[in-house]
């Protein structure tokens, strides 16, 4: 009998120890778009990036244009426009499109940070470790 009870309480102990260690605890990229998609030199934009983080891991969420990385963006989750709420989740940002933007598509890389304003690294769910990205397209149309 005792041993029974011994198996059974091991058998629980690594029952919970794996729903400790699934890969819903850690932060995850549920959307990030820029709206609209599609733009023309000197048009507005919103950058919105979801973010499910439960652990409270991320600090800062980032962008920056692939094809120029002196072009970055800061996002924000603290309810100044256009972000709509604090703490949701939702990280979001204005921007304009330069009126010397040349026409293309063009790529925004959107990186999670942590408190050290490092990169936040991420398990799929098959254990590779990758870091905590979305990749958003743009496409930028000439002007009439």
């Amino acid at each position: 009998m005792k041993r029974m009870v011994t198996w059974a309480a091991l058998a629980a102990c690594l029952a919970v120890m794996a729903g400790c260690n699934t890969l819903s605890g850690q932060p995850e990229i549920r959307k990030a778009a820029i709206t609209p998609s599609e733009l023309k030199p000197g048009d507005s934009a919103v950058i919105t990036v979801d973010l499910r983080d439960r652990n409270k891991v991320v600090r800062r969420v980032e962008g920056v244009v692939v094809e120029d990385p002196r072009i970055t963006f800061k996002l924000n989750d603290a309810g100044a426009a256009p972000d709509e709420k604090a703490d949701d989740g939702v990280w979001s940002m204005a921007v304009d499109v330069p009126f010397q933007a040349p026409p293309g598509e063009y790529v925004l890389e959107i990186t999670a940070l942590d408190t050290a304003g490092k990169p936040v690294s991420v398990r799929d769910k098959n254990s590779i470790v990758n870091l905590l990205q979305a990749a958003v397209p743009i496409r930028i149309l000439k002007t009439q």
